[in-house]
């Protein structure tokens, strides 16, 4: 393949590297080539400035109202790992709270003018680890655990109290420190399916720049038991980065990280039979994969008898007739 060949842009974006290939090869690239990655940058850093107001709008209010706020992921990591504006695209606002504080933090949203927009009924209840807000183009995705809360065993004690303070404007927020950051990373590389942009391998290795920070963060891992998640990404991570690789307690792959690294960066989205094989293969015991299983089990069974409520109140309000079988 040629830095010519329009497919470079496609897979550059789907990879979400254009804003750095600006940044690093600016007038190297064919002409362009460069121009689509100087105005991704563009685009990216305005958006982000557009975003961190929101954040901060919304880190302060809930501070206002007790509620202690940490950012996550993308506007997270632009602030601490990714020195040049714009360089890390991020579509939306990760926030976490303690999930004592759900009820406050979802007021504060409402009142900003936030809509809730669940993907299923019963977004609010308490297994519920996210909910996801939109005021216009906007979307806020409040997390009130790094993952389901049946998945693994975080130790929400040590993430609160290791929190580092971060610099949002006015605001007064918090970011993880890098162990759990790296930590949680890499589970949310396995919730999906590992099936994410190339930017995501450069972040966890700039989350874990020396082998003390891996040891760190794969002890870490073991005590919350999600430690092939990151074994994988980290696998994942080295194969595209050998100078990095360098610096990393390598263990040799196991199955499923040899199998993900080989179908890594593909156009197409992962198959749904292999997302599932991807999901059961990273969880560290049987015991929190069957707890997992039964968990979205009843989620989905309490889902679809919501939708047929809704459904039968809609047609009765209506006066719609029943449908033929």
């Amino acid at each position: 393949m040629i830095a010519d060949d329009p497919l470079v842009l496609v897979v550059a974006r789907r990879h979400r590297l254009t804003p750095l290939l600006s940044i690093r090869c600016r007038r190297l690239l064919p002409a362009a080539l460069d121009e689509a990655c100087r105005r991704d940058h563009l685009l990216t850093a305005a958006r982000h400035l557009a975003l961190s107001s929101a954040a901060e709008e919304c880190v302060t209010a809930m501070t206002d109202a007790g509620v202690d706020v940490a950012l996550l992921k993308g506007l997270a990591y632009e602030r601490t790992l990714y020195p040049q504006p714009g360089a890390r695209p991020t579509s939306d606002i990760d926030l976490l709270v303690r999930d004592r504080d759900r009820r406050r933090a979802f007021e504060v949203l409402d009142r900003l003018g936030f809509e809730p927009r669940a993907a299923a009924p019963g977004f609010d209840a308490p297994d519920y680890h996210e909910v996801a807000w939109r005021r216009g183009p906007v979307e806020v995705d409040l997390h009130m655990a790094l993952a389901p809360l049946a998945r693994c065993a975080i130790d929400y004690e040590d993430v609160w109290r290791d929190m580092r303070p971060l610099e949002l404007g006015a605001a007064r927020a918090f970011a993880l420190a890098p162990t759990h950051a790296a930590v949680f990373h890499a589970l949310h590389m396995a919730i999906d399916h590992f099936d994410v942009p190339a930017l995501y391998l450069l972040d966890l290795a700039r989350l874990l720049p020396t082998s003390a920070d891996a040891a760190a963060a794969h002890a870490t891992a073991r005590a919350w038991r999600c430690h092939r998640p990151l074994k994988t990404s980290v696998a994942l991570a080295a194969a595209f980065q050998p100078r990095w690789a360098a610096t990393q307690p390598l263990e040799p792959p196991s199955w499923p990280a040899a199998r993900v690294t080989a179908r890594f960066g593909a156009l197409p989205a992962v198959p749904r039979p292999e997302q599932l094989l991807r999901k059961f293969a990273h969880f560290d015991r049987l015991t929190d994969a069957l707890l997992y299983t039964a968990v979205q089990a009843r989620r989905n069974l309490h889902e679809l008898v919501e939708r047929r409520v809704r459904r039968r109140s809609a047609r009765e309000r209506l006066k719609l007739p029943r449908p033929s079988r």
